[in-house]
């Protein structure tokens, strides 16, 4: 890997768990009841094989005209485009106040129309949210429901500081799943929790601790529910992540499951041991196969690969590693992107998987990129470029999901529309309707390319390390960050969730 690699590693190495602190005006360091999570990133980055820089160091960055901004060209054959947050924490007194990030999106399997979505509200630079949000739509998303997921931090009734890695998922029964990492910046203490709804999203029970800690740190969870009528684990919910060890510069990759629809969790299996293992994305085949693919390397290695487990009974052994492709991104240059997270979605039908991924082996500049298994895992294709984009123009931040009728998207973000191919951003769906052979022109998504610039801060412009795509019974939902409106509240230039529908 190159330099510029290892730095973006990084940049994107959690949320919050390899992040030195960033300045703001003011250095936002805190250290209380002797523990400093600043210090304790530091003493730990000493013992890695990576190191990176601080950029930018400031918010909100005077943002002078570039020709191009409010281009419309090409406008999305999508559906109606939705702003879906209402900045509900923009009274509060923290660095980044009205942000969004991070979004993630999902339909229910039984219920096409019924949405629900979660994402980052009020960012902080230096690592995780006030608090986790949570929005749900019954009419196919013309219409929104948003509220402050209860029971996680301060704000919203809980014990913890801050809150990231938004994750959402639907159940049998009209059951929803969300997982969120805790975590307090004043003590080691962290924890991996689910919140369980059982009305479809408008109420919300306390979280269930899956895993927690006061000396390793867990880091970018993941879940995923069985939901097919046929498998013998119909109902069983599977949570993902990775534990930062104190003692030793090892990633642990583990995976916890429940057999009671969520309201306990067995104890975690341990998939993989290396110094790193990051962006674990379970999915469930029609067969209860539970699937696990994430991007790792090898002790002493600097190269990424993407790696790919898989357990026939119900999370209890994993099959050994494989390596299933390199990993050859390189990042944007001032942006947090996902350039090392894969996204993976199984075809619900026939059970082929997809894996996506920003890549810059076929440019230079990274690209959007699949790979599909047609035999559960067994063989892989040969990755594919599937972003449109001219050459010089990086594409990031990839999302895969497929519907409900086999047809496989991939969306991404894309510089484009950018003259300097800098700041000035995109959301993109391509479309296969031959399981991922070949790909119809681009959508795109967003009316007006937005600037970057205006979003959150976090080592880089920050939309967030995944965004959000999921598949209906025919077509699309999207979930994604634009900076394209002015809060009434704030009467600044902000981040925002939007959401759209293509077929």
């Amino acid at each position: 890997m190159t330099d510029l690699s290892l730095k973006n590693f990084l940049s994107l190495s959690a949320v919050l768990v390899l992040l030195p602190s960033v300045s703001l005006g003011e250095e936002t360091k805190i250290t209380a009841a002797g523990f400093s999570r600043a210090e304790w990133i530091e003493q730990r980055l000493e013992r890695t094989l990576f190191s990176g820089g601080v950029l930018p160091t400031t918010n909100r960055l005077p943002v002078p005209a570039i020709p191009g901004k409010s281009s419309r060209a090409g406008a999305a054959r999508s559906g109606r485009l939705r702003r879906v947050n209402d900045d509900l924490l923009v009274g509060e007194a923290v660095p980044q106040p009205g942000t969004q990030a991070e979004p993630y999106i999902h339909a229910n399997p039984f219920d096409p129309r019924h949405l629900i979505a979660g994402w980052q509200e009020n960012r902080f630079p230096d690592g995780g949210a006030q608090s986790l949000n949570v929005a749900v739509s019954f009419d196919g998303g013309k219409s929104w429901t948003e509220s402050l997921l209860p029971g996680l931090t301060a704000v919203s009734g809980g014990p913890w500081e801050r809150a990231s890695d938004p994750w959402v998922e639907f159940g049998p029964d009209n059951h929803v799943f969300f997982a969120s990492l805790l975590f307090n910046q004043t003590t080691p203490d962290n924890a991996i929790g689910v919140s369980r709804s059982t009305d479809g999203g408008l109420s919300w029970g306390e979280p269930v601790i899956v895993f927690r800690s006061t000396a390793d740190f867990n880091d970018k969870e993941a879940l995923t529910i069985d939901t097919f009528p046929e498998s013998r684990f119909f109902g069983r919910v599977y949570v993902a992540w990775d534990l930062n060890l104190d003692t030793s510069p090892v990633q642990e990759l583990l995976v916890a499951r429940s057999t009671d629809r969520g309201l306990s969790y067995r104890r975690p299996r341990l998939v993989r041991s290396s110094n790193v293992n990051i962006g674990a994305a379970p999915r469930v085949g029609p067969d209860g196969t539970v699937y696990l693919v994430w991007s790792g390397n090898s002790l002493g290695r600097s190269a990424l690969q993407i790696l790919f487990s898989r357990s026939r009974n119900g999370g209890r052994r994993w099959s050994e590693p494989k390596v299933i492709a390199e990993l050859l991104s390189l990042g944007v240059a001032s942006l947090r992107t996902g350039e090392i997270l894969p996204s993976f979605a199984v075809d619900p039908v026939s059970g082929d998987l997809h894996v996506g991924w920003q890549d810059a082996r076929w440019t230079g500049v990274d690209q959007a990129t699949l790979i599909s298994s047609r035999d559960g895992g067994a063989t892989w294709s040969e990755p594919a470029r599937v972003s449109a984009a001219p050459d010089d123009a990086a594409t990031f931040t990839v999302s895969v999901a497929v519907d409900r009728r086999g047809t496989v998207g991939v969306s991404y973000y894309s510089l484009e529309n950018d003259p300097v191919r800098a700041f000035l951003v995109d959301r993109y769906l391509r479309v296969s309707g031959d399981g991922g052979e070949s790909f119809g022109a681009p959508i795109r998504v967003t009316r007006e390319t937005f600037d970057v610039r205006f979003a959150a801060q976090a080592r880089g412009y920050f939309l967030g390390d995944y965004v959000g795509l999921t598949g209906k019974k025919r077509g699309f939902h999207l979930l994604w960050i634009s900076t394209r409106r002015i809060s009434a509240a704030l009467g600044l230039q902000q981040p925002d969730a939007w959401a759209a529908r293509a077929r």
